[in-house]
Parts: structure tokens; sequence; C-alpha cells
């Protein structure tokens, strides 16, 4: 479980430095990237909580699966809309195919999160 944990601290410090524009990695010394270093710390400590308080791994993982689900359709629609602009991408913009997929795929997320986030707050999975 330590090792989920720091996976997800990685995730988190690489997914804020990137979307702050902050200098970032971890070869880098806390001294070159104190943003990143910040956020890893600090997200350690947070994703170690719920298994120090004594939560279900297996529970927590497939919540955290759910809420992954979730978040996807917030992830993908902002690319959904740059993939078709022109003055982003020129001549390569998505077709049909290709957005009907991601549309497809965002409504799939999306009804998965609905089913399974209620299911996982209040049901015995």
């Amino acid at each position: 479980c330590f090792g989920a944990a720091v996976e997800v601290g990685l995730q988190q410090a690489y997914l804020v430095a990137q979307g702050f524009g902050w200098d970032w990695g971890e070869d880098l010394k806390p001294r070159d990237d104190p943003g990143f270093s910040t956020v890893y710390t600090v997200s350690l400590f947070l994703a170690a909580i719920p298994i120090m308080l004594g939560l279900d791994p297996l529970k927590l993982t497939i919540f955290s699966m759910a809420l992954t689900a979730a978040s996807l359709p917030l992830t993908v629609v902002p690319f959904l809309f740059l993939l078709n602009d022109e003055r982003y991408v020129g001549a390569h913009r998505n077709g049909i195919v290709s957005n009907a997929a991601v549309i497809f795929i965002i409504t799939l997320a999306f009804v998965l999160a609905v089913v399974t986030i209620p299911l996982q707050i209040f049901g015995d999975l």
C-alpha cells in the first residue's frame, strides 16, 4: 500500500507541476524545483492517511477507480475541443469517426461514474 501512496504522490506532483509550468523531475534537487518537491511531499502524507486510518486497501482502490472514471470526462472534453480547432492543429483535425469514438468514451466514463460512485458509497461492493 505504501507503493501506491508513493505512486499517487508522484502522479499528483507531476500533474500540478506540469499544469503550472514549474520545473519538475525526480532527478532535480528540491531547491531547483521547490513546487514539485512540496506537492510530492504533501501528496505522500495525504495518500498515506487512509491506510493509516485502517481503511480496506481493496475498497479504497475500487473507489479510486470510480473517481477516476468520473474525472475522465473532465479531462478529455477540453482535448475534444482542441483537437477540432483549426488554429491549433490545422489540417490534422479529428474526423467524424474519431470524434464519435471520443464522445462514446466520455459518455461511457460518465455512465460508469454515475453508477459506480453511489454503489461504492451506499452499496456493499
